[in-house]
């Protein structure tokens, strides 16, 4: 397993060094924003920072030469998903720690224990979007796994029109985010096992 994911930094050592100068680059730029913008960051700098890397593999793997050469070797369908789900998340912490870096001591920001669950929710969003788009990839291509990232922002901009009059801030106020967090966790362990199935069958 460490052997897979060795292989997926070595290839995409170039893109993790560029996705981290675009973590601190874009982070700095935000937080001068105004400070309001620390959850924010956190949504938008790692879902960015992990989608170079991980588009990169998937096109590097998108033919059969390759598929063929990773099932010769002696590992199985689960260690090669759990491989893959580990490098996502190596790569959504790479760019949290170097926002807490960042915004701990270049804008004096403090974090209470609800922002870090707010943090680690949305961390575990990210996860389930990138194993959503893994099991896609292994279903049918690299391409199609391209569309999940069209699909989730129709259904966003179509969410926007639906709840354009109602108070979101409001709504989310005295939201319970360990519910939240405890609810991704469940679901990313039942997508981590279609995944297996949707690899074994590919």
């Amino acid at each position: 397993m460490f052997a897979l994911i060795k292989k997926d930094i070595i290839f995409t050592k170039k893109w993790i060094l560029l996705s981290v100068v675009y973590a601190v680059v874009a982070t700095w730029l935000i937080m001068h924003e105004g400070a309001t913008n620390i959850l924010f960051t956190f949504f938008l700098v790692p879902f960015f920072v992990t989608s170079l890397p991980f588009t990169k593999i998937m096109s590097i793997e998108d033919n059969s030469d390759t598929r063929d050469f990773i099932r010769r070797l002696l590992v199985s369908k689960y260690l090669v998903v759990f491989s893959r789900a580990v490098f996502i998340l190596f790569m959504l912490l790479i760019s949290s720690i170097s926002l807490f870096v960042i915004q701990t001591i270049g804008f004096n920001v403090v974090y209470n224990t609800d922002m870090l669950i707010k943090i680690a929710s949305i961390i575990l969003i990210f996860l389930l979007y990138f194993m959503l788009q893994l099991g896609v990839f292994y279903k049918y291509s690299y391409h199609a796994s391209q569309s999940i990232l069209v699909i989730i922002s129709f259904a966003v901009i179509v969410l926007g029109f639906i709840t354009e009059n109602i108070d979101l801030v409001k709504y989310f106020k005295n939201f319970d985010w360990s519910i939240l967090l405890f609810i991704m966790a469940i679901i990313n362990v039942v997508v981590y096992f279609i995944d297996t199935k949707l690899y074994a069958g590919k």
